[in-house]
C-alpha cells in the first residue's frame, strides 16, 4: 500500500452527486486531516531523530537498563505511529 502524504489528501477530489456531501464541510474536515498527519510525520521524524542520539551516546554500564527502557519507549511509540498512519 502507498503511504498518503499531506500532498496527496490536498489535491483529492471527490465526485459529487444529487445526494452528495456539503463540499465546505469535506474540505474543513480534510484540512483538519492534512493538519493532523502533518503533525504525526514531525512528531515521527523527531522521535526517529531522538533514538538516532540515544543510540549514539551510548550511556555507562550502569545506566544501560534506563538506556533499554528509552529505547523501548521510543520503539513503541515509533509503532503507534505508524499503525495509526496505516489506518
Amino acid at each position: 500500500m502507498q503511504r498518503l502524504t499531506p500532498r496527496d489528501i490536498f489535491n483529492k477530489d471527490f465526485k459529487s452527486s444529487i445526494r452528495g456531501y456539503d463540499v465546505d464541510e469535506v474540505n474543513e474536515f480534510l484540512d483538519l486531516v492534512i493538519q493532523n498527519y502533518e503533525a504525526v510525520l514531525e512528531e515521527n521524524q523527531e522521535l526517529k531523530e531522538e533514538l538516532k542520539k540515544v543510540k549514539a551516546q551510548r550511556l555507562p554500564r550502569r545506566q544501560e537498563g534506563d538506556q533499554d527502557r528509552v529505547v523501548q519507549d521510543i520503539l513503541r511509540r515509533l509503532e503507534r505511529l505508524e499503525q495509526m498512519m496505516m489506518r
